[in-house]
């Protein structure tokens, strides 16, 4: 086995109208091209992604989308979106 160290820092921002700020946030880590990945249809119904875009949009931020999120994925999702990822120069995931 070969060494190495995992460092995983967590940020949580929770609240009333943090949606909002999606784009902001991801600006303090430098993404360049956000691929957003999303359950099913709940997340288009409620008007969730659609706030999650505009902020994006607003901090000037480009993004691509991909559904099917899903306990145990199958593998063919899981290369579709490493394959979309490295075709897009996708540097950051929001899921």
């Amino acid at each position: 086995m070969q060494d190495f160290t995992y460092y995983t820092p967590t940020k949580v921002v929770f609240g009333k109208g943090v949606t909002a700020k999606v784009g902001e946030l991801l600006q303090e880590f430098a993404a360049g091209k956000v691929l957003v990945h999303y359950g099913g249809g709940s997340a288009q119904r409620s008007g969730l992604l659609a706030k999650v875009y505009a902020s994006l949009a607003a901090a000037g931020i480009p993004y691509v989308t991909l559904g099917g999120v899903m306990p145990n994925p199958r593998l063919s999702l899981v290369y579709q979106g490493i394959d979309m990822c490295r075709a897009q120069g996708v540097d950051f995931i929001l899921a």
